[in-house]
């Protein structure tokens, strides 16, 4: 009874105060108060054509991206959820920072707008027409899943004749894109294939297997680890039952053989992968190599190669020589920023990039990001190293402490994907292994 009278009270309150105003007009009066602010697509084209690295928050959630087709493809376009936004805003953008806020058709943005201006983000820009209308115009569109009929973040495409690959998404693994956020790859001989990296599951594996089955009926006799990280080597079982042999450095087998002993491993990613994790057991590697081991798929020769330590110790890549293409792993990075491990010895990968280089590769399929060429890996691996390396060194050598360290001008770096993630955590790493040294 007490709850009904409180209803009661609650809806008399609300009339004395007067009419209930719909969501709609609450939309058009946000509009309204917006009209200096408001930009349409033209203007974020231009916007984005004369300042790239604008910042673009998208309030829509990730479910919401999925059905509408994906989001604005933009160097900074930052999902912040409308019921996250004031509490995250502030991580992501500067008070006095020029940025635009949209969503799927101008309704939520508009308000939630009008709530950042509120807040003193004075140089925010509206864009009303929003995603729709972006996508209605044909303009430049991303996915959260490329390929939304498998569970393959994106499909498999040909990088050279025999050589094809499935670029991952270059973010953090979810269970939305099924751990698929490194590159996988297939070489097809004319008696065998061999794999690029197992995948960070049994049915990642076996979704890559399904598109090469398309194209062609030979089995798969080897599949090379570029590591011993989960998404490079967690599908090895499935790979294992197909009868095909797992190869990879003999670094990377102790470190799989030490994650095998680990209960906890497996049970982590299970948190977070659910069912996606299902029927995926950890196994060893049967060939192991030290520095160079060649195969013949008939037809054709590759190369599993080992440079040296890279971002982690057992990084390897696969070389195609008579294509001159290369499966980079994670020696080479594009379109995300690099992350640097509390065991990552920058010297030493850069002296690994040199032997790397010298192959002279005229593709490069890297550890993450799209197919490129050495004049793009180089600048978004080596030349970010040296650059944070040297910086860090000159802020020591003058007296500086980590404070400093993240004062250094990274704005050739800060439009990768991960820079968010990644970017301040680098530096620190680096920072205190430099300091003492």
């Amino acid at each position: 009874m007490k709850r009904y009278v409180l209803i009661a009270a609650m809806f008399l309150c609300s009339s004395l105060s007067g009419e209930i105003i719909k969501a709609d007009k609450l939309v058009k009066k946000a509009q309204k108060t917006l009209e200096s602010s408001t930009i349409n697509t033209k203007d974020l084209v231009s916007l984005l054509s004369k300042k790239p690295n604008t910042k673009i928050i998208d309030i829509r959630t990730k479910a919401d991206i999925v059905q509408d087709g994906g989001f604005i493809k933009a160097n900074k376009v930052i999902n912040i959820p409308r019921d996250k936004l004031e509490f995250i805003i502030s991580d992501e953008v500067d008070m006095d920072e020029v940025f635009v806020v949209h969503c799927l058709n101008g309704n939520r943005s508009a308000l939630a707008s009008v709530r950042l201006k509120n807040m003193g983000y004075k140089n925010l820009l509206y864009y009303k027409e929003s995603f729709e209308v972006w996508r209605q115009n044909k303009l430049p569109v991303s996915s959260l899943d490329k390929d939304t009929n498998s569970i393959l973040y994106s499909k498999v495409k040909k990088v050279a004749k025999n050589i094809y690959t499935s670029i991952g998404r270059t973010s953090p693994s979810t269970y939305e894109n099924s751990g698929h956020n490194n590159n996988l790859g297939f070489v097809i001989g004319n008696k065998a294939v061999m794999v690029w990296n197992a995948g960070a599951n049994y049915l990642l594996a076996k979704a890559l297997h399904e598109e090469i089955k398309k194209i062609t009926k030979l089995p798969v006799k080897y599949v090379l680890l570029e590591n011993s990280q989960g998404h490079a080597m967690l599908g090895s079982n499935y790979w294992k039952e197909q009868g095909a042999k797992i190869v990879a450095h003999k670094i990377a087998k102790e470190e799989i053989k030490n994650k095998k002993n680990d209960k906890t491993f497996l049970e982590k990613r299970a948190n977070r992968m659910k069912d996606k994790l299902s029927f995926t057991k950890i196994v060893l590697p049967d060939i192991v190599f030290d520095t160079k081991k060649e195969f013949d798929l008939g037809g054709i020769k590759v190369e599993a190669r080992y440079f040296g330590y890279a971002h982690e110790h057992s990084d390897i890549a696969l070389w195609i020589p008579k294509q001159k293409v290369i499966f980079a792993g994670d020696l080479a990075f594009n379109q995300r920023l690099l992350p640097i491990f509390e065991i990552t010895e920058v010297p030493k990968w850069l002296q690994a990039w040199e032997k790397f280089a010298k192959l002279k590769p005229k593709i490069v399929v890297p550890g993450h990001g799209d197919v490129t060429n050495m004049k793009t890996v180089t600048k978004y691996t080596k030349d970010y190293l040296i650059h944070l390396q040297s910086s860090i060194q000159k802020i020591i050598d003058d007296g500086g402490d980590q404070t400093d360290a993240y004062k250094i001008d990274m704005r050739a770096f800060e439009h990768l994907d991960t820079y968010r993630e990644l970017g301040r955590q680098n530096i620190g790493v680096l920072f205190r292994q430099m300091e003492f040294q």
